[in-house]
């Protein structure tokens, strides 16, 4: 037993000797650690630099890219940004040129200039950098860098939504949808619509939703309102709740009680669908999930929710 014991002491008389003698040193070594990873960092962007320098204009894009929005090597710049995105440009790359003219058309890092960034638009344009066509077309449509012209603003959108630009199409079916220099046309509204929502525009999906519950086609409509939610559209997450406010009066199994909790969720306004749940957990006597409901609904201003409420306190 006092062998053991002298053991564990002894042991433990090591370790103290050694953190006594070495713990400096081993501190030292980790604190290194970051100090060796900023230098890891400073020679990634050397190397960077060096490849930019002997024209690599997807690497001038790149850095510009990095100083554009900030990596975990290095902070937002928006001057040295213009100045790399400059430099692939004149490398004759899309997106260099595409970059430097948004930069130009939101004046950061450099004046802003919507004649100049036009032009550079045109040349990522003419470099099949499509997103830039869009671009084109977006300032001739606004009147930006020039005269307001929807001739030009077609041929661009065009351009962009045969290769696959969402948003061409999708302002191709607003033109067409409003007669804007196009005829005016629902059919070919829809079907540009369809196209941008299938290549994953938001605005498509909801613009096409849009039509089709004017038209009274519900589903379909509800449908589109979620894909363009699932996109990132809040505009359409709230407007699930008005779709399905007219299809589900009452909610009475568990597939019209899931969508309905979808779309409450999904809402940041209306309150109609989170009134329904509360109502339809109220009927099961599940009181804390009414009670759930009717406070998201009575939030948005639904005021039957806030009576319901009342009566659930009483």
């Amino acid at each position: 037993m006092f062998d053991k014991k002298f053991k564990i002491v002894s042991v433990l008389a090591i370790i103290v000797i050694l953190i006594t003698l070495f713990g400096k040193t081993l501190i030292s070594k980790i604190a290194s650690v970051d100090e060796i990873t900023t230098l890891t960092e400073a020679k990634s962007i050397t190397y960077y630099k060096k490849s930019c320098s002997y024209e690599d204009s997807q690497v001038c894009n790149e850095l510009g890219d990095m100083y554009h929005y900030g990596t975990d090597i290095v902070s937002v710049d928006y001057e040295e940004a213009v100045e790399y995105y400059k430099r692939a440009c004149e490398l004759e790359d899309g997106k260099g040129c595409n970059n430097l003219a948004y930069m130009l058309n939101k004046g950061q890092g450099i004046h802003k200039n919507n004649w100049t960034a036009l032009r550079l638009y045109k040349k990522a344009c003419k470099y099949k950098e499509m997103e830039a066509c869009y671009n084109v077309g977006s300032m001739y449509y606004h009147g930006e860098g020039a005269k307001r012209n929807y001739y030009n603003a077609v041929q661009f959108f065009e351009k962009a939504c045969n290769n696959r630009i969402g948003a061409g199409c999708n302002n191709l079916g607003y033109m067409y949808e409003h007669g804007k220099y196009l005829a005016r046309n629902r059919n070919k509204a829809m079907t540009h619509y369809a196209d941008a929502c299938e290549m994953g525009e938001a605005s498509g999906c909801a613009n096409l939703a849009a039509l089709k519950e004017k038209r009274g086609n519900l589903r379909p409509a509800k449908q589109l309102y979620e894909r363009a939610c699932l996109l990132g559209d809040n505009h359409s997450c709230n407007q699930l709740e008005n779709v399905l406010g007219k299809r589900i009066y009452e909610i009475k199994g568990e597939r019209e009680l899931n969508e309905a909790k979808s779309a409450c969720n999904r809402s940041t306004q209306g309150g109609t669908m989170c009134y329904r749940v509360g109502l339809y957990y109220e009927k099961e006597e599940e009181t804390e999930l009414a009670r759930e409901y009717f406070e998201k609904a009575c939030s948005r201003k639904q005021s039957q929710s806030c009576k319901h409420l009342g009566d659930l306190y009483r």
